[in-house]
């Protein structure tokens, strides 16, 4: 859960936690409290996709996309059931969710490690939190979950559980000019290739 700010399609007053500004060319902007999943651990950054309640009617909220790139995310006990309302013509409107729901461990006792019962993961959008950024862990998904959501979403996972090493130069030894004959062939394994991944 973080503060979260990007462009605005359209201007508003502040709303339910949504404060709406003008900057710099004109651009409205708007910023809001956010929750996000982290998908992948970078050097200095986290990937993660966005939860949200769409002001409470889930995945049915008019003219939304990517509907099928949602999924329930949830940190109650029991997963909660699909949202649904009744049309003016008598028809049932369902989610009809494919993806499965994704269960989380929360790690705060208060409003803020609730989900609720219409959070949806997003996983039609990506982005980028560096490090430095100030969050509230609310959770950490379920080991029985992780499967579930490392296959939905279009970032891959590492091989290592672990966040991604800080980059080198790579620079060539000295003596890069003997051959692999001379230096006893093949790679040698550095010490870090004995490191275990972070779990």
């Amino acid at each position: 859960m973080m503060l979260w700010t990007e462009p605005a399609k359209t201007m508003g007053g502040t709303r339910n936690g949504t404060h709406y500004s003008t900057v710099w060319l004109e651009q409205g902007a708007y910023s809001e409290i956010r929750r996000f999943v982290v998908i992948k651990e970078g050097y200095g950054n986290s990937i993660c996709s966005p939860i949200h309640t769409y002001n409470g009617q889930a995945t049915l909220k008019p003219n939304l996309p990517e509907r099928q790139q949602h999924a329930i995310i949830y940190t109650s006990q029991e997963c909660p059931p699909e949202h649904w309302y009744t049309a003016t013509d008598g028809s049932v409107v369902k989610e009809n969710l494919t993806k499965d729901a994704i269960k989380v461990k929360r790690e705060q006792k208060g409003p803020e490690g609730d989900l609720g019962d219409y959070s949806r993961l997003n996983y039609s959008k990506i982005y980028t939190v560096e490090n430095y950024v100030r969050v509230l862990n609310i959770g950490i998904v379920e080991r029985d979950w992780l499967p579930a959501l490392n296959a939905n979403s279009y970032v891959k996972p590492s091989e290592t559980l672990g966040p991604v090493e800080k980059p080198t130069n790579h620079k060539p030894p000295r003596d890069s000019g003997r051959s692999s004959r001379e230096s006893g062939g093949g790679h040698h394994k550095g010490k870090e290739s004995g490191r275990r991944s972070r779990r």
